[in-house]
């Protein structure tokens, strides 16, 4: 059985589409509308195209939660990848010195790991005398030189480097 609003609502609906009445489009246009062409309707009370109109909207809200779901469950993953190849880029900083391709001999190689990987004292284990010092950094990837490791690069190679004595 209706309640007054829903009779009330009906009544004022009735009016609205058998008059001549207008109202200015929601969207903004400035366009009037005929009242009598807009589908009004109350609560959920809708006509035929108003109730394909909504079923449109759940499906396509329905589409809109699915890709929200899915991007968010990419966002978690993104980072998670990029967590895990970081990982083992630390790992193999640390135990590149025991791979056969790894340019110098293992037992010269001091780790510092940051900013700068490994100090490489050239010669120190063969023969006892250091005959050059490296500084190493070792890179995995796409990986580059941070800022703070550029500037020491530069310092090196500026010859802006000294060795002092802590007493």
């Amino acid at each position: 059985m209706p309640t007054n609003n829903e009779k009330a609502a009906k009544e004022i609906i009735s009016t609205l589409n058998s008059g001549n009445f207008y109202c200015e489009c929601p969207c903004g246009c400035g366009e009037e509308i005929r009242l009598k062409d807009a589908d009004l309707f109350y609560l959920n009370n809708f006509s035929a195209s108003g109730k394909v109109a909504q079923q449109e909207m759940l499906e396509d809200l329905k589409q809109q939660r699915k890709e929200l779901k899915e991007r968010a469950a990419n966002m978690t993953k993104r980072p998670q990848l990029t967590a895990k190849a970081v990982n083992i880029g630390f790992i193999l900083e640390r135990i590149a010195p025991a791979f056969p391709h790894f340019p110098f001999q293992h037992n010269d190689c001091r780790s510092l790991f940051d900013p700068i990987d490994y100090i490489i004292f050239e010669g120190l284990h063969k023969s006892g005398i250091v005959n050059k010092i490296i500084f190493t950094d070792i890179k995995t990837g796409a990986a580059k030189l941070k800022n703070n490791q550029k500037a020491i690069k530069a310092l090196i190679e500026s010859k802006n480097v000294k060795f002092q004595i802590y007493e």
